[in-house]
This record gives structure tokens, sequence and C-alpha cells, in this order.
């Protein structure tokens, strides 16, 4: 018997697309009737305490729910929370870590199905953050960072070898709102406290590799430094991740900040740029980048920076391209706003630790500085080189800007015309300007200046100045100065005391050392080239040596020294002229040659104090002095005499045709100092006609004179003066020299004269006198006519005679 077959019709393709219609037909029902039914099906809020007791479990904290927790299935699986909160670590108190007024997380269902991300906005209203580190350093987070740590090789050990989780196809958020947030950071390491407050964020969909809008705002609140203040951001980000690709486009950054710690009342910032960070390439391109700043308060400074930057993350160089810096600075001090321009194109390279500024250009107040700069060692021990050139420029308008009021000057055109050049290395202690060329006006300054530690500055120089006429930039002489000579002093040494002391505290702080030297100098009128000055001062200490210099057809050479280390400082000087000519020199100084002829001077002395009146008060050493071939001006020595000799006479001279001066082949003499007393003794002149010897006083406290001249005439010139002062040859004349230095008296001391005119009569007629008194004699005494008569006085009474005559005779 046979078995039978059945036969087994084929699925057909329609009957089974019905069949798989109906399946997801069904399904597609049941979860529209759960996501009706299980709302009211499930209340979340009865697993309250297995959620809090499993948070609990996992970290340690106690989680709080406050408020309802309301559940959504379809078509939004989500979840809304209100008022949790989770407790902070042990020993960080009890005001918790975390709260939230209100949460709301959806994810949409069927995507999620697919492997697809799709979440609506997230919403989080009234986050309280309170983040912390105690003195032990110890953060309030740390143990909820160490128990993520735990979980994850218990993870990975259920984890069956090879497997993965499966990974979402896609990711997709509809938006992130937080609104009203804060977050406080206290460190008690630092001692510091930062709170953020106000915080709202709100973006647009969150898509990878799309662009979203985002805006953020909150107000910050810092102890140290003590500063508050408020940030706006807005932007749109395109965020690439598996690309590593960032991009921010139209970045609008404001924040303004205030507060003790700053030294302005208000500062705002807004940055506006396009950001491309390339991360798997390591590239960041930052374009139409442009910062403004501005300082509010009693100055106001406004600042905008432009420029583009290539980086190269992986190198660490980075290019910022036509670098353009624009300060507005606004101030009641001002009578106009300043402003200063900078363009450079600058390269950095924080790998090899260097910077390169090229084509410099630096603008303000009609100055122009352009060159360039390269630093090396930036980030470790910094240093400069570089090279600067200005423009032509007018000093007096720079300081006209600056509201300052430059002292008058003797020439109106002075400090019109400046220009700078140099060459210089720098460092955050240092600074060296090498083949410096300054111009001012007409004069020109080379040579090199460095400054060493600016702390505890030391100055080395070597400077060389070609020309200048210091008379242009002193002020000029008043009306009344040049009419008549100054009044005298009030009281002793009134001008002296007026003066400035010497700035004890900047000469002890003074470390500087070199060489200045001035190829022509006028001061004070006074003409002079060849000067060399080499300065020594460290400590206090303060040398000036060797000085020296060319004048008037002769030389100059000193040594000053100013010991500052002790109060009061003590001064030391030793200087000398040789073969300079007096008379073109006082004039130039004093604008009265008083005295003419060829000077040698030397003077070493000492003095203490740091006032001129103390200096003149302590003043003591001695000087040596002569010219030969010249003159004093201002008295006539002969004609002095003569008028002298007139008075006594009763006679007049005639008009007065002779210079006021008394011509000289030789005048010397030495000068010792005492406390401001310069005395003299030996006081010689030689002239044709006269020799002149004196001594006296000159105070320089009281600037006074107490001098007296004895004049000899030896030689008498032909003509009606010479014959007036021929009855007075050989007669030594007293001449008296009083007064003030300023203003100086001469006169004949008369008694003198006329005792010594007596004297010199009765030497010239001194054996007439006798015969006449001889005669009297014998007529007095009756022995005239017994020698008439040619007898011999024999008789006692004529022997008493005699000899009563000679007694007589012997007393005249």
């Amino acid at each position: 018997m046979s078995k039978q077959k059945t036969y087994k019709e084929p699925l057909s393709m329609k009957k089974f697309l019905k069949i798989l219609f109906s399946t997801l037909l069904v399904i597609i029902l049941l979860i529209v009737i759960a996501a009706v039914v299980l709302p009211f099906v499930i209340d979340p809020n009865d697993f309250k305490p297995q959620i809090t007791a499993q948070v609990e479990k996992a970290t340690g904290r106690e989680l709080t729910l406050g408020g309802d927790i309301k559940l959504s299935v379809f078509p939004w699986l989500g979840v809304d929370v209100k008022e949790v909160s989770l407790s902070n670590a042990p020993g960080f108190g009890k005001t918790p870590f975390a709260k939230v007024s209100d949460m709301e997380v959806r994810v949409k269902l069927m995507p999620l199905l697919e492997k697809h991300l799709v979440m609506d906005t997230v919403v989080l209203n009234g986050l309280d953050l309170n983040l912390a580190r105690n003195a032990q350093g110890k953060t309030n987070w740390a143990d909820l960072a160490a128990g993520e740590s735990q979980q994850t090789p218990s993870q990975e050990e259920t984890a069956t070898e090879g497997e993965s989780p499966p990974p979402l196809a896609g990711i997709a958020i509809a938006g992130l709102k937080i609104e009203a947030a804060r977050i406080d950071w206290r460190d008690e390491v630092k001692d510091v406290r930062y709170t953020i407050k106000k915080l709202n964020l709100d973006t647009d969909p969150l898509v990878p590799g799309e662009p979203t809008q985002i805006k953020l705002d909150f107000d910050f609140v810092a102890s140290q430094p003590d500063v508050h203040g408020h940030l706006d951001f807005g932007g749109k980000v395109t965020a690439d991740m598996e690309a590593n690709h960032y991009l921010l486009q139209n970045t609008d950054l404001q924040l303004t900040a205030a507060g003790p710690a700053l030294p302005i009342e208000q500062l705002a910032l807004q940055l506006n740029a396009d950001i491309d960070a390339f991360l798997a390439k390591q590239q960041l391109t930052v374009s139409d980048l442009k910062l403004t700043s501005q300082v509010k308060g009693e100055q106001e400074v406004q600042l905008t920076l432009n420029t583009s930057l290539e980086g190269n993350l992986a190198a660490q160089q980075y290019h910022l391209n036509d670098l353009q810096l624009e300060t507005q600075v606004e101030t009641p001090q001002f009578p106009e706003p300043i402003n200063a321009t900078l363009a450079t194109t600058a390269s950095l390279d924080l790998n090899g630790e260097t910077l390169a500024l090229q084509d410099l250009s630096l603008a303000t107040l009609g100055i122009k500085l352009k060159g360039q700069i390269k630093g090396a060692n930036i980030l470790t021990d910094p240093n400069f080189k570089g090279q600067l050139v200005s423009n032509q420029f007018n000093p007096r308008h720079a300081a006209e800007a600056l509201a300052l009021e430059l002292p008058p000057t003797g020439d109106k055109s002075a400090l019109s015309k400046a220009r700078l050049a140099l060459k210089f290395s720098a460092s955050p202690q240092d600074f060296d300007a090498k083949a410096l060329a300054a111009k001012l006006d007409d004069s020109t300054l080379k040579g090199a200046v460095a400054v060493r530690n600016f702390q505890q500055p030391a100055i080395r120089f070597n400077l060389a100045l070609d020309t200048i006429n210091l008379d242009r930039y002193l002020p000029p002489p008043s009306e009344k100065t040049s009419q008549s000579p100054p009044p005298a002093p009030t009281s002793p040494g009134s001008a002296a005391a007026g003066a400035a002391s010497l700035p004890l505290d900047a000469l002890r702080a003074l470390n500087a050392s070199g060489t200045f030297k001035i190829s022509e100098l006028t001061v004070n009128g006074v003409h002079s080239e060849g000067i060399r000055i080499t300065l020594a001062a460290k400590d206090g200490l303060v040398k000036l040596h060797p000085l020296s210099a060319k004048l008037y057809q002769g030389s100059y050479t000193g040594n000053i020294r100013l010991d500052a280390r002790n109060t009061p400082p003590k001064l030391a000087i030793d200087e000398k002229l040789a073969g300079v000519k007096a008379g073109p020199l006082l004039q130039d100084l004093t604008g009265d040659g008083k005295i003419t002829g060829t000077a040698n001077i030397n003077a070493t002395l000492t003095a203490t104090g740091a006032t001129p009146k103390a200096i003149q008060r302590t003043l003591n050493g001695t000087a040596g002095f002569s010219f030969t071939d010249g003159a004093v001006k201002g008295i006539n020595i002969a004609r002095l005499i003569r008028e002298a000799k007139a008075t006594l006479e009763g006679k007049q001279l005639p008009p007065n045709r002779e210079p006021e001066q008394t011509d000289f082949a030789l005048l010397e003499g030495t000068i010792a100092a005492t406390n401001g007393i310069l005395r003299n003794n030996d006081l010689k002149a030689q002239s044709p006609f006269l020799r002149v010897q004196g001594q006296g006083t000159a105070n320089l406290v009281q600037e006074d004179l107490d001098y007296q001249l004895k004049v000899a005439i030896v030689k008498t010139p032909k003509g009606q003066g010479g014959e007036g002062l021929a009855k007075l040859k050989g007669i030594t004349i007293p001449i008296k020299i009083s007064g003030t230095f300023t203003q100086p008296k001469y006169g004949i001391d008369l008694e003198s004269l006329i005792k010594a005119r007596a004297g010199k009569l009765i030497e010239e007629n001194k054996q007439d006198i006798q015969k006449e008194l001889e005669k009297k004699l014998d007529k007095l005494l009756g022995t005239e006519s017994d020698q008439g008569n040619g007898e011999t006085p024999s008789s006692p009474e004529q022997q008493l005679k005699e000899e009563l005559k000679n007694k007589l005779k012997g007393i005249f």
C-alpha cells in the first residue's frame, strides 16, 4: 500500500504582505493603547521610594522628590519632575548639592525603535548647583566621580566578550532650555567664591553636523578679585563630533564688569568673530575678529582690535594678519580725546617661544613710530629685540594735547622739532637702547643707554651731543631783570634760603655711570666746547670726574664729589681754569666783564648741607688766582686818587674822559674760605704806574664786602693827570671797598691820605724846617748873639742853654 503524499501550496507574496501589515497594525494599535492607558495604569509617584533608595545606594546621597512625577509615553516618552534635590557630600553642610524646580525630558518613541534618538526640547528650570572644595582640597563631587569609575569595570565584566552596546543611528535634540539657573563655587583652599546666577540658555535644535543658534546670558559675582558683572553670548554653532569639526559663526560676546577690585567704574567688552576649529586637523581659523573694550569712570577709554588668526594647534603656531588696535582716551585732564593706532602683523610660536611683530606702526599725538620687534623665550625668560624710527614731530603740540604746561623758553621756536631712532633689546628686568639717535630742534644726541634691574635701576650710558644752546630752553629774562639789577635780599642769605634743596632720596637711590660729551655748549651766555662729563653714582656717593672743557681760549678741569650717604651731605670740589680770557667769559656770563686778562684759577673747597644757603655757610678751603695783562673795570684808581687830592686842595677836576678801569700787568692772590667767609691777605697788582696790595673779606652768606686796598704810585703818566699824581708819588694811598656783591662801593680813606701826605711834606722839607727851628731856639734861648760874635760858650749858663737847645731839636 503506497503512502499518499500531501501537497502544500507555497505562501504567496500578497498573503505575506497582508499578514505583515496586520501584524504592524496590531503593534501600532497596542502602542497607542499603551500610550493612552499606561499613564493611567502606572503611577510613577508610586515608585518614589524605590527611586530615592536606588540613588542613595548608587551615590550615598539623599534624593528628594518634592513634587509630582508626570509620565508620558506616546508619541513622546517623557518625564516631568518638579522640586528635585540631591543632598551634599558629608562635611559640606546641609545645603543641597543640586536643586531643580522643574525638569522636563521627552524622547520620541517611534524613532527610538529604529535606534534614532529624537528628543524634544530639554527644559531645566531653577537649577541651583553648589560646588565646593574644603580646606583639605576635597571637592563635594569627588564621591560621585569615584562611584562612576567603580561602576565602569563591573559593567565591562558583565558584558559578553566582543560585544558592545548597539550604537544609535542618529541623535536629534529639539533644543536645550535652561532658565534662572544658579551655580556657586566656594574654594576654601584659595579662600575665593564665584557665583553665576540668573543663567539662561536657549538653543535651536541640536543636530550633529547642523548649525544651531545659541543664546546665553548670566550675572556673575567674584570675591577675589571683588568684581561683579553680566555676560551675554549669541551665535550659530555647528558641531560635527564625528569629524571633530566645530564652527562658531556670527559670534557676539558681551561682558560688563565692575567692582572695588577694578581701578575703574565699569569695564565693557564685546567680541565678534567667526571661529573654525578643525580639531581633527589641528587647525584653528578666526576671521573678522573684532574686540571692543570700553572703560568708564573718571577716565574713559575705548579700545578696538581688528584682526584675523590662523593657527596650527599641533605646532602651537599662530599668525595674526592685519592686526589693528585703535585706542581713544578721554579724561578731564586732556582738552581733547587722545587717539592712538597700532598696526602690525604678528607671528607667535608657543613651542619655540618666539614672537615677531613685522611692519609695526604706532601713531599718536602727531608721533609716528615704525619698526619691528622680535621676542624669544617669551614663556620662560622673555627678551625682545627691535628697532624703531619716528617721523619728525612737534613736542609742543604733543604737550598741549596732554595738557602739559611746558616752562617758558627764551626762544619761542624751541621744542618744536624732534625725531627718534634706536635699536633696542629688552626684558622684564632690563632695557638696552643701542644706536640711539635723538634730534631736538638743531641738536642731535647719539650713543647708547642701558637700564639694568627696573626694581633698583642701574643706568649705564655713553652719549654724545653735537651742539646745544641751553639758553633757548631757559626762561626768558623778565623786563624788570633786564632793566635794573635785582633788589637786595630783605635778610641775609634770603635768596639762597629760597632755593630748592638737593634731592637726597633720589641721589641715594641713583646708580648710574657713564660719559656724556658735548661738542659745543652755550648756557647762561657762556660758550664752551669739547665738554666731557664722567659720572659715577652709587649708594649716595656721586662723583663727577674727570670733568673737562675748552672755553675762551683756555681750559677747564674739575673733580666734584658729593657724599649723600650721611646727613648732612658733604661736597668736595677741585677745579682749575687755565689760560682763560676772563673778559669775554665774564661778559657772556654776567653781561659785564669787570675783570679782563688771561685768568688762571684753582679752587679746592668743601662744604656740607643740602641747600645753597647751607653750602655757603659751611664753605671751607683755599683758592688761588692770577690775571695777566688785563684791567679791573668799574674803578679807575688813578682818577679816584686825583679826585681825593683835588678835594683836599679845594680844586675841581676837569670832566672825566678816561675809562672807568684800572689796567694791570699782573693781578694775583690767594683766598682762604672759612665757614662761608672768604679772606684774602695777599692781593698784589702791578701796572706801569701803580703797585696795589689788598686784604679783606667777602661774606657769602651776608653777601657784603669789607676790603682794603693800598695803592702806591711808582710812576706818573705824562699830562695834567700825571702832574697831579706826581706830588703823591711814593705815598701809599688806602682805598676802601664796601657794599654788596651786586653794588660795591669804592672810596679813598682821606684821614690816612692826609697823614701820609703830611708825613711826606715833612720829610721833603726836613732840612729847612730844622734850620728854621734852630733860629727860633737861638732867639728864644739868647744864644744867637753869642754865636754871631764867635765866642765859645764856656760859662755854666751858656753850656746849659746849648744843652737845652740840642734836646729841643731832638724832639723835632
